[in-house]
């Protein structure tokens, strides 16, 4: 989730979501404790691609409480849990069995059956581009052994197949979702919430699901906010404009611990920003050059102040206190001798370098980073010019490799819940993600190798592996891990701010007399 489009002014907002009781906030103040309870959430990230659940706009619809996966992850446990499917089990090393929960509807009242479910996953699969997290080639087919039992199989050997069923982009919708003009999610989930309108790119309105499966629901309304200005998320849970507000930026911080109205949480989260390079075309095609601008950096000063001391300078992809991240590493410490000097070994002498930094707005502490990092860069000679914009604007330029860096922050369970989908992604020949243009076949053997084994311990060992190699050759320049931030009214209670980034409104979730 990475895009957002321009704010309206909240009186067009208030005249376009008219199934709503009020404009700004819901009031709870004429209706007694425990009824009628409403909540308004500020999202950081804005849906852009009409609902196709190959996108990010999966989470989306997962974090308001609409759409619903065969298995979900747990955090705390580190386990897989039921959903949607109650059973899984491994008939062999190529074929999974997922039997459905009984009794389950769709919020337009038709029943979720093994067929509904191998529509929703044939569709996802026959897209043209399908996501990270299941596509042809970690699947092999989809079919329903009977009424409650749906049969997938790979095309090789695969331990971590049953993660990829808690992934947003298979979350399942009912027959009707799927249209000539693209994915319909209003009336057509199974979750606790259920959309009845929406200001396109501006909000949605839901209503409690009164049929919903697991049982009650608290919430009678909700609306969900898209507004990618981190400031001005903080200033609506601040107001309370908003009863939730995700994504908190650094600047905000400050002033909303002052609050005695709100919360203000922290959670780990396994995201790190990263400065990726094209590493398929000069000057990031050299090794040295790309350890040259990883030399140049102050990690250390980024983390305390871009960030304001809620993040940790990075040793890679992975936190230290992850089990899959190498064992000893140490963050690259600044040194612009060994800066200068990899630059005269990579054949470019100080001033000769013009590149251009991409970062996008959605990520308010990028303006701050890239900043730092033009000001770095140009202490051993590397002229850097920042051009920014939201996500949606420079993604196209990532995708075909056109440019030179980027800023990116990137969750690495995002996908799944292993590092697998993460590392496959983004550092294999053909990965669906791999905006670095790095391509080493030795890596691309290792990371599939992990995908069978059914030993964690030794899959962490591979990824580990991978993971030093992509720090010791600066395929990217790692640069922090990251804590998540989200604000909350203080009436608000059973909201957790998830590191995965899949939920937000659930039926945990209550709001008490204003």
């Amino acid at each position: 989730m990475k895009s957002s489009l321009p704010l309206r002014p909240p009186a067009l907002i208030c005249s376009a979501l008219l199934t709503l009781t009020a404009c700004g906030t819901f009031a709870n103040s004429d209706s007694p404790a425990g009824a009628d309870q409403n909540v308004v959430i500020s999202l950081q990230f804005s849906p852009r691609s009409n609902y196709a659940l190959e996108t990010d706009d999966a989470l989306v619809l997962s974090q308001i409480g609409c759409l619903e996966t065969l298995l979900t992850y747990d955090n705390k446990a580190g386990a897989l849990k039921p959903l949607l499917a109650t059973k899984w089990t491994q008939s062999n090393p190529t074929t999974w069995d997922f039997t459905l929960r009984e009794n389950v509807k769709f919020q337009d009242g038709t029943a979720l059956t093994a067929d509904a479910v191998v529509q929703g996953l044939k569709h996802v699969l026959s897209v043209e581009a399908p996501p990270r997290a299941f596509n042809k080639t970690v699947v092999s087919s989809v079919a329903a052994v009977d009424g409650s039992t749906v049969r997938i199989t790979t095309p090789k050997p695969s331990a971590l197949l049953p993660f990829r069923l808690a992934s947003a982009n298979t979350g399942i919708l009912a027959p009707a979702a799927y249209t000539s003009s693209g994915i319909k999610p209003i009336g057509h989930c199974t979750g606790p919430y259920k959309p009845t309108s929406e200001a396109t790119g501006q909000s949605i309105s839901m209503e409690r699901n009164t049929t919903y499966w697991g049982g009650q629901v608290p919430l009678a309304k909700v609306e969900a906010r898209f507004i990618a200005e981190g400031a001005t998320r903080a200033t609506q849970v601040q107001t309370g404009e908003s009863q939730i507000a995700l994504g908190i930026p650094a600047t905000s911080l400050a002033a909303l611990k002052g609050d005695k109205e709100l919360v203000v949480s922290e959670t780990f989260t396994p995201r790190t920003t990263g400065l990726y390079f094209n590493n398929s075309r000069a000057p990031f095609n050299k090794a040295a050059l790309r350890k040259a601008v990883q030399a140049a950096l102050d990690l250390d000063a980024i983390a305390k102040s871009v960030y304001n001391n809620g993040a940790e300078p990075a040793i890679g992809p992975f936190s230290p206190t992850e089990p899959w991240a190498p064992k000893g590493m140490q963050p690259v410490a600044q040194n612009l001798d060994q800066a200068k000097a990899l630059l005269a070994e990579a054949g470019y002498a100080p001033g000769k370098l013009k590149l251009t930094l991409l970062a996008y707005t959605e990520r308010p502490e990028f303006a701050d980073l890239a900043t730092v990092i033009q000001a770095n860069l140009k202490a051993i000679g590397i002229e850097v010019k920042v051009k920014s914009s939201d996500y949606a604007g420079i993604e196209p330029q990532l995708l075909s490799g056109d440019y030179d860096l980027t800023l990116l922050s990137r969750n690495h369970l995002v996908d799944i819940a292993d590092p697998n989908g993460f590392l496959s992604s983004d550092y294999t020949c053909e990965g669906g993600f791999n905006i670095s243009r790095f391509c080493d076949p030795a890596i691309d053997k290792k990371i599939a190798s992990a995908n069978a084994m059914t030993d964690a311990t030794e899959r962490n060992a591979v990824y580990a592996e991978v993971a030093r190699y992509l720090e010791e050759n600066a395929v990217t320049v790692f640069q922090v891990h990251e804590q998540t931030h989200a604000a909350y009214r203080a009436g608000v209670k059973g909201f957790t701010d998830d590191p995965l980034a899949r939920y937000a409104i659930t039926t945990a979730v209550t709001v008490a007399k204003q």
